[in-house]
C-alpha cells in the first residue's frame, strides 16, 4: 500500500486506531478522525513512528463536517485510496429498554450515529475514490445486525441498513473501479465493549464476559487488530474481485 492514502473515521481507539496501524505497516499515510482533538493528537504521537498520519477533528453525522474532512485528508496527501466508515457514537450503542420506551430523539439519534453516518461519509468519499483512479471502501457493521436479539431493535435496524446501503453502493460503483464491502464485528475488546461492562459492575462483568465465552464458539473475545486485519485485507489487492460483500469476524458468535 506504499503510495496509497486511507481515510480511518472513528480512528483514535479500538477498531479504527488498530486499522490505522495496520494501513501505516503497510505502507499507506493515513488521515484519522474523531470527535475530539485530544485522543486525536495522542493516537498520531504513539503511531508517528509507523508512517505518515494525520488526525482532524471531525463529526460524522454533520454535512459540512465529513465534507472538510474529505477534503483536508486529499489536501494533505493528494489523493483517498482507502476509506473506513468506522466512526461510532457510544451514548447511543444499544437501545434503552425496549424500543417502544425510547423518545424519538434516541431512535434518531442511533439511527445517525450508525447509519446517516455512513451515508454522508460514502458521499464525499467515493467522487474522491474515483478521481484517484479507484479503490475500497469498509464499513463497519456489527453482529446485532445479524442476530437482532431483543433490546437492540433500533441499533440493529441501523446495523442492517448500513450492510444494505454498502451491496446497494457497491453495485453502483462496481464498474467505477470502487470496491465496496463491510465487516461484521462480534464481541471484540474495544473501549465500547469495556465502557458497557464496567457499567455493570465486577461481578456482572464477569458474568456478561463468561456468557460471551460460551456462546462465541472461539470461547473467547476478539481482539481489535484481528478485525483490522480483514479491513485491510477487503481494501488490498488481494481482494480484488469482493465487493458488496459482508465479513463477519467475530469467533462463530452468530452462528
Amino acid at each position: 500500500m506504499v503510495g496509497r492514502v486511507a481515510l480511518v473515521t472513528g480512528g483514535t481507539s479500538g477498531i479504527g486506531r488498530a486499522t490505522a496501524e495496520a494501513f501505516l505497516r503497510a505502507g499507506a499515510s493515513v488521515m484519522i478522525c474523531g470527535r475530539r482533538e485530544s485522543p486525536g493528537r495522542l493516537a498520531v504521537k504513539e503511531l508517528d513512528g509507523l508512517g505518515d498520519i494525520a488526525f482532524r477533528a471531525a463529526d460524522v453525522t454533520d454535512e459540512t463536517s465529513v465534507a472538510g474532512l474529505v477534503e483536508a485528508t486529499c489536501d494533505r496527501f493528494g489523493r483517498l485510496d482507502y476509506a473506513f466508515n468506522n466512526a461510532a457514537n457510544t451514548d447511543a450503542a444499544r437501545d434503552i429498554g425496549t424500543f417502544t420506551d425510547m423518545a424519538l430523539s434516541e431512535f434518531e439519534g442511533i439511527v445517525r450515529a450508525s447509519l446517516v453516518s455512513v451515508w454522508l461519509s460514502m458521499k464525499y468519499e467515493l467522487p474522491a475514490l474515483v478521481e484517484s483512479g479507484g479503490g475500497a471502501v469498509v464499513n463497519t457493521s456489527s453482529m446485532d445486525a445479524r442476530i437482532q436479539m431483543a433490546g437492540t431493535g433500533s441499533y440493529a435496524a441501523a446495523k442492517a441498513g448500513c450492510e444494505a446501503l454498502t451491496v446497494a453502493a457497491a453495485k453502483e460503483y462496481a464498474s467505477k473501479g470502487v470496491r465496496i464491502n463491510a465487516v461484521r464485528p462480534g464481541a471484540i475488546r474495544t473501549p465500547m465493549l469495556e465502557q458497557n461492562l464496567d457499567a455493570k459492575g465486577p461481578e456482572g462483568r464477569a458474568s456478561v464476559e463468561d456468557g460471551y465465552r460460551r456462546i462465541i464458539a472461539m470461547r473467547r473475545l476478539g481482539e481489535p487488530g484481528e478485525v483490522a486485519e480483514a479491513v485491510v485485507w477487503l481494501c488490498s489487492d488481494r481482494s480484488s474481485y469482493v465487493t458488496g460483500h459482508v465479513l463477519t469476524v467475530d469467533g462463530a458468535l452468530g452462528l
